[in-house]
């Protein structure tokens, strides 16, 4: 009887060891074939293992309890690449490995960050705080650390995972569907796909840009950047028709962010922005394997961009032509920036502007009438301060006003001799 009862007990277990097969397969079935092909090796000893585990245990019904439990150390291991295909093994999710992986390379680089913020001294609740400031020397060691890690931890994440370590952190503190919303044009199969070549050519630049040599590409290197751009390019045409991908070129590219910096408080219209991208973009190629910090291609490139602005500007008429003129002043967009967060009218920006302008020139008219006597040059300035800002205060309401006041030291200039 006894011997039945353990019989039975390893029956079940081997039962529910299949079944657990057959769960991991049915719920991450989602993964792609390549990902399970790359760990089909692995997966397949795993199994062995496991049924060798079970075929040869002992006769003792506690025994045979414990082989159905799962064990992290059964995965884990101190070799990062070794415990991805440990994970991938069983099925796991590339969007779980990534977070895993992440969490735990980021602990240990914030460990090795953590020991260059201390000057070694022990703690003690008596002392004060100057007593553990670090020295000039550790200062200097610290950011030469700080520097290396840095430069270091992207390349890691970058070769275990495949991923950019910037927008990586992005999804966590700034927003994780940015790459969705600027690609909802696609479908999710093209999206997926676009992303996955981005990631894959991105990995290849950076090893070549941020290889040993850390210093100015050589020939050799920019020919295998520019044949990168063209097998890039050549990929993105097999996914993407024409039209896709010259809109996908428009909603990622650095020419176009920058732009939709620049043009703040322009407002362009989609032929104004087409018109002025297809300008800056061709001179952005032109000069992306150039030298930026030689004087004389900095030069040639100003001025390329300087007759191409005239063009520009040059297709423009009227209100358009003095908006994008007054769109170049940072101020401006800083107002535009403001109008736009606290819903203001779309005026406010140029009528503090203008507001700032006509308070400015009234005050030096005072100030270089030397008939005034200074008590009452004084007396006006002051009258011109207050009324100023309180004119701002109305235009911009209390809340947008209290913010821009921080900045603005034009207003409590006015009333100064």
């Amino acid at each position: 009887m006894k011997m039945r009862f353990v019989v039975i007990l390893l029956l079940l277990n081997v039962a529910a060891v299949a079944a657990g097969f057959v769960f991991f397969g049915d719920y991450w079935g989602r993964q792609t074939d390549h990902e399970r092909e790359a760990a089909q090796a692995e997966l397949t000893a795993w199994k062995a293992r496991v049924d060798a585990s079970v075929a040869s245990e002992p006769a003792n019904p506690t025994m045979v309890y414990e082989t159905n439990d799962f064990h992290w150390s059964q995965l884990e291991s101190t070799n990062y690449r070794e415990f991805i295909a440990n994970l991938r093994a069983v099925g796991c999710p590339e969007s779980t490995i990534k977070d895993i992986i992440v969490t735990d390379v980021m602990r240990l680089y914030a460990q090795r960050r953590g020991q260059y913020y201390h000057n070694g001294r022990p703690f003690q609740y008596w002392e004060t705080n100057d007593k553990r400031k670090l020295t000039e020397p550790q200062i200097e060691e610290r950011d030469q650390q700080l520097a290396q890690i840095d430069k270091e931890l992207p390349a890691v994440l970058r070769e275990l995972l495949g991923i950019n370590y910037e927008r990586e952190l992005n999804k966590y503190f700034v927003d994780s569907d940015e790459d969705n919303s600027r690609l909802a044009f696609l479908s999710d199969d093209q999206r997926a796909q676009v992303l996955s070549l981005r990631e894959e050519f991105e990995g290849k630049r950076e090893r070549i840009l941020y290889g040993p040599q850390n210093g100015k590409p050589a020939p050799s290197d920019i020919e295998q950047l520019r044949q990168i751009d063209q097998e890039q390019d050549e990929a993105l045409a097999q996914v993407l028709s024409p039209q896709e991908k010259d809109e996908y070129e428009l909603s990622t590219s650095a020419t176009a962010d920058r732009l939709r910096q620049q043009l703040i408080g322009f407002d362009p219209t989609q032929e104004e922005f087409l018109d002025l991208y297809q300008r800056q973009k061709a001179i952005d190629d032109a000069y992306e394997f150039e030298d930026t910090n030689d004087a004389t291609v900095i030069a040639a490139k100003a001025a390329d961009e300087a007759q191409a602005m005239k063009v520009f500007k040059g297709n423009l008429a009227g209100d358009r032509l003095a908006q994008f003129d007054r769109s170049q002043d940072p101020e401006y967009q800083n107002l535009s920036v403001l109008s736009q967060r606290y819903d203001l009218p779309a005026a406010a920006a140029s009528t503090l502007l203008d507001m700032r302008q006509a308070a400015e020139e009234e005050r030096q008219k005072l100030l270089s009438n030397k008939n005034i006597p200074p008590e009452r040059v004084e007396a006006a300035l002051q009258a011109i301060q207050a009324e100023t800002e309180k004119a701002a205060r109305e235009t911009l309401g209390e809340k947008a006003f209290t913010q821009y006041s921080q900045s603005a030291a034009w207003i409590k200039n006015l009333g100064t001799n």
